[in-house]
């Protein structure tokens, strides 16, 4: 299994910013006529909206542009008709009103809009040119903020009025940035014209006098604007000051009584730690790799402490309190949620949040122990080289310490990293892995009406932090069994990597529960998969990690090639094959080298049928059999290998081989080709070295 790229704009956080209240959608109690009737009001209703935005009465527009924002949070018809009577041009144009209260409406509309994460409204409002007057309000806002921090008088404010809802004001334009620089390249570039990191970052200096969740938003838009965006790094290198800010932001005491607060705060630290990720190089230069490691490493390391489990038991009892079955956004002017719905939105605040931290350490794996490569178990060995080379001078490594590796690793500050994850981020990271009471809907088995969750966007975001574990644990995993010199974790932590084989395994059990196709999941069901898939990528990585020197259950071996046989996935099927393999090459397990490698040659078999297994199964059960039964010295050679008749199955089918790869389009499938070529070759040279080891003519 490759590595987890790292998810670039990622948007995972912004459901907690970008819509000011949730709340709990009860049940329909409404009949189809009163549906009927309330639609068509609300269409009625809409297109006086489109006509009194250019009313001569700033009252009447002011109205129109709340009026559209509650119409576009309802039906997706009542907006698309809006949307089609060019409302968003109409917005634009009331940006420049000489009237404040109607410039604050269409503002909240606006964002409100980009909320929707419609690719071509966003789109719609850049090629509508909504950054011209959004940069004349950020500089008269920026007047009015300064103003408001030194104590100056407010009538020498550039808008007059603006003070009474000024930060809100101030949230909503930073989040259609944000949204706008998610939207295109292009986007991005005329947003880093504009020069607004100066303006962002004074909200982190300010940071006790200005609210969390404005900070908040300033803070997503930063993080989405610093992620792989050079033309941004200048301003970073000319302000070497900046990254103290953000170090300070991320080591700030909370002392919130309220969970509102708290929850920013911490999410806002958590961005703050993706800023400094995204400019690690230029961050370096300005501040100490020893300070980058406590503050940012141990940050996120305290972010994983949070109990899942309570927080779906809570949940489940919140939700059953409510008496409702869906968790949903509703319009910031609906009236206010109750404490459950409040505490629901706290613990969903809260998962968003950690979600973000895994990502980040995700990120530093992937960043931090090797090259960016989605693929490294196909890597050539040359490529090994230059990545060790890359990986010492980042960890401050020269070549007489290399030498002595395992002496020197943890006596180093610069090895933190390295220790903080083998020591204390992996057992988090399996903790949150292992599902909880709401983290999946029921599985209830086929033709049968599925139960939904009691609090469906709880378990969406569960779900989401399992994955998020599982996809970092990997990339760590990876990390030590390709990067890392000497296959540092496996080797000085070697009980702990076999525990992790045994705990991972009975957290696919778990996720698995009742049995799941994966590839052919029910909707409710998808998550699962996802979970179980990646879960098999960890355990394939473990185990070439341990050289197949693990802990096996009873069944074990037949339940991985239960699971190759009853999923749809292909690229679970190969992690199975991966697996399978590394497990064949213990020692001393004669029998179980024997129903793996049946199990190997019955699909290199398969290719002359008219459902043959995909070409990427056929190159790794071929890879898999090269590997294991690569010497004639290993105990299952003779008895597996040499007895069953191998050697003539694999001369058999070389034929068949060529073909396969002559078939693949080197245009189209430019490394599919390459592999399935590089498989053929394999085959025929291992075919022989296996006949000279033996002395075959």
């Amino acid at each position: 299994m490759g590595r987890v790229p790292n998810k670039k704009k990622s948007r995972s956080a912004k459901s907690s910013i970008m819509n000011n209240v949730y709340n709990l959608d009860l049940e329909d109690e409404v009949d189809n006529i009163t549906d009927s009737q309330v639609h068509s009001s609300r269409s009625l209703a809409a297109l006086p909206v489109i006509k009194q935005l250019s009313s001569v009465d700033s009252t009447e527009r002011a109205w129109a542009a709340s009026c559209a924002s509650n119409l576009i949070a309802g039906e997706e018809n009542i907006r698309r008709l809006l949307l089609s009577k060019n409302l968003i041009r109409l917005l634009i144009e009331r940006l420049t009103d000489d009237v404040y209260e109607v410039v604050y409406e269409c503002i909240g509309t606006l964002r409100n809009l980009t909320a929707i994460g419609e690719y071509e409204i966003c789109a719609e409002m850049f090629n509508k040119d909504i950054l011209t007057p959004l940069m004349m309000l950020i500089s008269k806002i920026s007047t009015i903020i300064d103003n408001l921090l030194k104590g100056i008088s407010y009538e020498s404010d550039p808008i007059e009025g603006a003070r009474k809802n000024i930060w809100i004001f101030t949230e909503n334009i930073i989040c259609i940035l944000w949204a706008l620089s998610e939207t295109s390249q292009k986007a991005l570039r005329r947003i880093n014209n504009m020069n607004i990191v100066p303006f962002l970052m004074d909200f982190f200096t300010h940071i006790e006098k200005i609210p969390p969740k404005t900070v908040v938003a300033a803070a997503q838009c930063l993080h989405t604007m610093t992620d792989d965006n050079s033309d941004i790094y200048i301003q970073f290198q000319q302000n070497p000051q900046y990254a103290q800010i953000l170090l300070n932001v991320v080591n700030l005491e909370i002392n919130e009584t309220s969970t509102n607060l708290n929850d920013n705060h911490l999410l806002m630290k958590v961005l703050c730690c993706g800023v400094i990720l995204n400019l690690d190089s230029i961050i370096i230069s300005t501040v100490t790799e020893s300070d980058f490691n406590i503050h940012i490493i141990n940050y996120l390391k305290s972010c994983l402490d949070y109990d899942i489990e309570s927080a779906a038991n809570d949940s489940i009892e919140l939700a059953s309190n409510i008496g409702t079955s869906k968790f949903v956004t509703k319009h910031p002017k609906d009236d206010l949620p109750t404490a459950e719905e409040e505490k629901l939105i706290s613990i969903n605040s809260r998962l968003t949040t950690l979600q973000l931290a895994l990502e980040l350490l995700t990120k530093i794996c992937l960043e931090w122990f090797s090259q960016d490569d989605d693929n490294l178990q196909d890597e050539a060995q040359n490529d090994y080289e230059i990545v060790t080379d890359n990986f010492n001078k980042i960890m401050d490594i020269d070549d007489s310490i290399s030498n002595n590796y395992d002496q020197s690793l943890l006596n180093r500050q610069e090895h933190l990293i390295l220790n903080t994850f083998a020591t204390d981020i992996i057992p988090n990271l399996i903790r949150l892995s292992r599902p909880t009471s709401l983290s999946y809907p029921e599985q209830l088995g086929h033709n049968v009406i599925p139960v939904k969750s009691v609090a469906p966007t709880i378990t969406e975001s569960l779900a989401t932090v399992h994955l998020r574990a599982v996809e970092c644990m990997n990339n760590f995993f990876l990390a030590m069994v390709d990067i890392v010199e000497e296959k540092w974790w496996f080797i000085k932590h070697r009980d702990a990597a076999k525990d992790t084989w045994t705990r991972l395994v009975e957290v696919a059990k778990l996720v698995a529960g009742k049995g799941i196709k994966v590839g052919a999941e029910d909707p409710g069901q998808k998550m699962r998969g996802a979970v179980l898939e990646a879960l098999i990528g960890c355990l394939w990585t473990l185990a070439r990690g341990l050289n197949g020197d693990l802990l096996l259950a009873e069944n074990q071996i037949l339940a991985f090639i239960q699971c190759y046989k009853s999923t749809i996935s292909e690229s679970m099927r190969v992690k199975l094959i991966g697996t399978l393999g590394a497990i064949a090459r213990r020692q001393n397990a004669i029998e179980d080298n024997k129903l793996i490698g049946t199990f190997l040659i019955e699909i290199i078999q398969d290719l002359s049928r008219t459902n043959s297994p995909s070409i990427d199964c056929i190159a790794e059960s071929l890879n898999a059999i090269y590997d294991v039964y690569a010497d004639k010295d290993f105990d299952y050679d003779e008895p597996v290998f040499v007895r069953e008749g191998y050697l003539n199955i694999l001369e058999s089918i070389v034929n068949n081989v060529h073909n396969m790869a002559e078939s693949i389009d080197k245009q189209k499938s430019r490394d599919q080709r390459f592999r399935m070529d590089e498989v053929y070759i394999n085959l025929v040279a291992f075919i022989k070295y296996k006949k000279d080891e033996r002395f075959i003519k």
